[in-house]
């Protein structure tokens, strides 16, 4: 009983693997859009990096070179 896994969500007794502490009901219902909503953050971040990777990279060597002294 003490080792037993439970939903941190609906607090039911979890049965097998769960790697991110929800049973399959709630893991289709508050999983599945994190998920979308996280992929589409990255999709719009990576845009951004391509976008502007040669500023980004300009300033990350500035600054190293300012930390270096």
């Amino acid at each position: 009983m003490e080792n037993e896994k439970i939903c941190w969500k609906c607090k039911r007794v979890l049965v097998g693997k769960s790697t991110l502490g929800l049973c399959p009901d709630c893991v289709n219902k508050y999983g599945t859009p994190a998920v979308t909503i996280g992929s589409g953050l990255l999709l719009v971040g990576g845009r951004f990096l391509v976008k502007n990777g040669g500023k980004i990279f300009k300033i990350v060597v500035k600054g190293a070179k300012n930390l270096k002294g």
